[in-house]
């Protein structure tokens, strides 16, 4: 957050929250909740009426827009305003004063929003001070999603921040929790915010994902015990910015009216279908093993019946919805896809679509995972090589396996400097990327606490990761977020290793032996912002400096809403299709961080590169959809990307199936074959 007044001509930049010591908890409880019944203290607008409800208050200080979009089948809030040049930021609110809650639960859709320096805020508990239009007087708790909380000039780290904050006269605030996440704009997100005597609680939700929250926020203060709810938008970018939010499906009650298992939550819209529970349960999963499948329930919560023949599940872009078991009870659903339909050491990405009966109501459910067995990847030839282990002492390295080092959670060393990568000193300069050997970064110094790997390097290495989340259960953000940590971690007391705080420009060069073969490689990877790193060849002596590269591909990473969100990125070609890497004996190797400079600094957090032998499968059908089967009559030469099949059996359909995406660039005939170029 940063202060918003109406007699300041530029906003002060809030500095990062620290959190000190215990909350103080409340002297005496709150009030009970107003003696009212629930129907009267529950409020609601879909906005579908394409009016303002008369029931909200505007704060009429600034040049203000409210627009009804389309959104569904529905109409959604476009809330816009612009600064007081000279005078105050850019920002618009609506409140609702005929009820006072003290107790409250409060919900509503973040629909879409610019890509800018502005918060989108749920007010609770709020006093609006001496009118509806002293914002600058108005005190209370606040829920507040920054899209762009470290500014949006072109330089600026473009990620977002959730927070709770308290607010006092003249918009100063005290923040209490936040989360370093980052929402895709033009994508639905559903914000709920709870407060119950002095516990205030925000959870966001992916509404391609209702089964379980992204995050959930909590905050202990007895500040503020009753007040009004409402929501506001407003510019961070002093006197020079705009807002730009839009809203949907708003909600304040005195109580959460979710008919939903915790900890999913029902869809916004009454009556549309949504995955309660599934598996695998985490949205990002590491090593689901292949023999559970796929399963998931689904409900509507009211009358609205689902559509067993609209319920679709989708792997890799297949539909393999056919091979679904499926048991339809009305409102309620249960579907299972069997192990049998898994192939093991794979990667998957998921969809399951729903639907009522009328077709009107529907709703996505996403996930990804991976079916990898430990053992898989232990096992020659594929290679593992973890992104802490970059040369040492000139272009150095240690042959597989290497064992696993560093500190475990007790503060104690599991083996030594030296033994695995732990202590090792990598041969860079702070004067040129040029005159560097092992590793460039862009710091002149090793940055505590991101020197736990490695002291004495600059590269900024942390046993998961530190600070993505404070808030009353962490005051401190000492919890450390992590990818699935390996058994080879695990055994030792060990954390997974990650390389963070990555900034455009800087580079690791990893030395390793491989098994003559073809390969794919992936990128195991944390992001809170879409961003990329790039695959390079070093083709010169890599233990001298002045070093030339190949490239290789990029690992073109998807926004994952947190870095603690990790998913395999395939390495893929200038076409953005899969990269086939042919390698054996001894290669270097070089990460680089792409994208652009301040922009893409700190987004990813970086654990392994993996190299998995490349198979392609082809899978035919005498019709277009399917279903599609390996027939075994297509010869595939993956060094070449060329697919060979005989002409003789009739007209088919082709489709590709590997762990990277590939599609047919090219077809012709020879010899009774028709040859496919991929």
């Amino acid at each position: 957050m940063k202060n918003l007044t109406h007699d300041i001509t530029t906003v002060q930049t809030r500095p990062r929250p620290y959190f000190t010591g215990q909350k103080m908890r409340a002297l005496s409880l709150m009030a009970a909740v107003l003696a009212a019944p629930l129907s009267i203290m529950a409020q609601s607008d879909n906005f579908d009426s394409g009016t303002l409800d008369p029931a909200w208050q505007k704060a009429q200080f600034f040049p203000q827009s409210y627009t009804f979009v389309n959104s569904g089948n529905g109409k959604a809030l476009r809330i816009q305003a612009n600064p007081a040049p000279g005078q105050a930021p850019a920002a618009a609110a609506i409140i609702r004063t005929n009820v006072s809650y003290t107790n409250f639960f409060m919900a509503l859709d973040l629909v879409n929003w610019a890509d800018k320096d502005q918060a989108a805020v749920l007010l609770a508990r709020w006093d609006i001070g001496s009118g509806i239009s002293d914002l600058g007087g108005s005190s209370g708790m606040i829920c507040n999603y920054d899209v762009s909380q470290y500014g949006e000039t072109a330089t600026s780290r473009r990620q977002g921040q959730l927070q709770i904050n308290e607010v006092f006269p003249g918009f100063n605030t005290s923040t209490k929790a936040a989360c370093e996440m980052t929402l895709d704009p033009g994508r639905s997100y559903r914000i709920t915010f709870e407060g119950s005597n002095t516990i205030y609680t925000v959870k966001c939700y992916d509404l391609h994902d209702l089964t379980t929250p992204l995050v959930v926020l909590q905050a202990d203060t007895p500040t503020y015990t009753s007040g009004y709810c409402g929501f506001l938008s407003f510019s961070r970018n002093g006197t020079a910015g705009t807002t730009d939010v839009t809203i949907d499906n708003y909600l304040a009650a005195a109580t959460d009216p979710n008919p939903a298992a915790a900890p999913a939550r029902a869809h916004p819209v009454a009556g549309t279908p949504i995955v309660e529970t599934r598996v695998p349960t985490a949205r990002w999963k590491n090593f689901h093993n292949p023999a559970s499948g796929i399963s998931f329930t689904a409900r509507t919560y009211t009358a609205s019946i689902i559509n067993s023949a609209a319920t679709k599940l989708y792997l890799n872009g297949g539909d393999v919805s056919s091979q679904l078991t499926l048991s339809p009870n009305g409102t309620s659903i249960t579907g299972s896809l069997p192990g049998a339909a898994l192939q093991p050491n794979g990667i998957y990405d998921a969809r399951i679509e729903l639907s009522d009966t009328t077709g009107l109501l529907k709703s996505t459910n996403t996930f990804w995972f991976d079916t990898f067995s430990e053992s898989f990847l232990a096992t020659e030839p594929v290679k593992t090589i973890e992104a802490e282990d970059y040369n040492y002492t000139s272009g150095q390295f240690q042959l597989d396996p290497i064992p696993v080092s560093g500190t475990d959670t007790n503060g104690g060393t599991v083996n030594g400097s030296g033994i695995g990568y732990f202590g090792l000193v990598g041969a860079t300069t702070i004067n040129s990327e040029l005159e560097c050997t092992d590793y460039y970064d862009h710091r002149t110094s090793p940055e505590f606490p991101f020197d736990e790997y490695r002291s004495s390097d600059n590269v900024g290495i942390g046993a998961g990761l530190l600070a993505d989340l404070e808030d009353s259960n962490d005051p401190a953000g000492q919890i450390r977020y992590c990818d699935d940590a390996r058994n080879k971690y695990v055994v030792s007391n060990l954390v997974e290793y990650l390389v963070v705080r990555t900034e455009p420009g800087e580079w690791l060069n990893h030395t390793r032996v491989f098994a003559t073969n073809n390969y794919f490689a992936f990128l195991r990877v944390g992001s809170f912002g879409v961003s990329a790193v790039n695959l390079s060849s070093v083709t010169s002596d890599p233990t001298s400096t002045n070093q030339t590269t190949s490239a290789l591909g990029s690992f073109r990473v998807p926004n994952n809403i947190r870095r603690s969100h990790f998913r395999y990125v395939p390495l893929l070609d200038t076409n953005g299709l899969g990269s086939i890497l042919n390698l054996g004996g001894t290669n270097t190797l070089r990460l680089t961080m792409a994208g652009t400079v301040g922009q893409d600094n700190r987004k990813l957090a970086l654990n392994y590169t993996l190299f998995v032998p490349a198979k392609v499968a082809v899978q035919s059908a005498s019709v277009v959809n399917g279903p599609y089967t390996d027939d075994g009559t297509a010869t595939v030469n993956v060094s070449t990307r060329t697919i060979t099949v005989p002409i003789s059996g009739g007209a088919k359909f082709f489709r590709l199936n590997a762990m990277v995406p590939l599609k047919i660039t090219n077809i012709s005939v020879s010899g009774g074959n028709v040859i496919m170029t991929f």
